[in-house]
């Protein structure tokens, strides 16, 4: 359920629905006139969201909201909209993860002051509590950099993308509105941080965290590169007394990296990882976690 406002800032959200972009997208006009106030638009006239469900009535307001289902970037700094379309197409092509793209009333304005102004968006496949965003954000945002969509060198606003509760404003034209072309075969991305106020970053930084995380194709390759970051990054082992709960802990991960996952694949990256030579039983083991863990 996302909380919207249809004409400006003020006042409560008007609105909670889901919110799907392709059809909205499909609904505005070829290209938008351009805005003489951007100023002025966006306090009146701009329809926004908030990736959010509100814990009571449609009161605006940071303490109403319950959880945050999404990741939002501000593009600020687009020098060539072209080299940012093409890296975002390579992004959609490398990965499986669903996401969103489109131009600010900014970069539609005679007087704005960020050119080419573009709003990335992510869903997300879970709510997360608001107090975890900032972890988040920083999480998302590190793993869209090591797949080569350094979204820094546009701009991004990582601070702006921390505040709960902030409105988004929702595409104005169909031009320069990119969606993906494949959703059926699309995920949401799921946030691996858990909430830690000891710790204020996402602390992995591998190439094949990218590669588990954002690509939905569970190979032995990708489930074994996954599997040696995830121990190594937590400090996993294996040792006689708790294989049970390190084991545990794995598939937990798993799950949440990759959909349908292949029994044999799966026997086989542990092998791959050195895993499964610890286990007393492995592919006892191992297929009983997958039958009572990735259900």
């Amino acid at each position: 359920m996302y909380a919207f406002k249809k004409s400006g800032i003020y006042g409560d959200y008007d609105v909670l629905d889901e919110l799907d972009v392709v059809t909205y997208a499909e609904s505005l006009p070829a290209v938008h006139e351009p805005i003489e106030d951007v100023s002025e638009f966006k306090k009146v006239s701009a329809q926004y969201f908030t990736p959010s469900n509100l814990k009571d009535g449609l009161t605006r307001s940071r303490e109403n909201i319950k959880d945050v289902q999404g990741i939002i970037f501000d593009l600020d700094r687009v020098d060539n909209w072209h080299d940012l379309m093409s890296d975002f197409y390579e992004m959609l092509i490398k990965s499986k993860i669903e996401m969103y793209l489109w131009k600010t009333p900014s970069a539609l304005a005679l007087d704005g002051n960020h050119e080419n102004g573009t709003r990335l968006y992510i869903p997300l496949g879970e709510p997360i509590r608001p107090e975890l965003l900032p972890q988040a954000v920083e999480e998302v945002a590190k793993l869209l950099i090591i797949g080569d969509f350094n979204i820094l060198n546009y701009g991004a606003d990582i601070q702006s993308s921390k505040t709960i509760g902030r409105l988004m404003g929702l595409p104005l034209q169909k031009q320069d509105t990119i969606v993906p072309w494949d959703l059926e075969n699309r995920k949401r991305y799921k946030i691996q941080a858990v909430l830690d106020k000891s710790i204020s970053t996402f602390q992995s930084t591998s190439e094949s965290d990218f590669v588990g995380a954002m690509s939905d194709e569970p190979t032995v390759e990708n489930m074994t590169n996954f599997i040696n970051n995830y121990t190594e990054k937590h400090d996993i082992t294996f040792n006689v007394g708790e294989r049970d709960n390190s084991l545990t802990r794995v598939f937990g991960a798993l799950k949440k990296a990759f959909s349908n996952i292949d029994s044999d694949d799966l026997l086989d990256a542990f092998y791959e990882a050195g895993v499964a030579q610890t286990l007393d039983n492995p592919e006892k083991d191992i297929a009983n976690k997958a039958k009572r863990l990735l259900k």
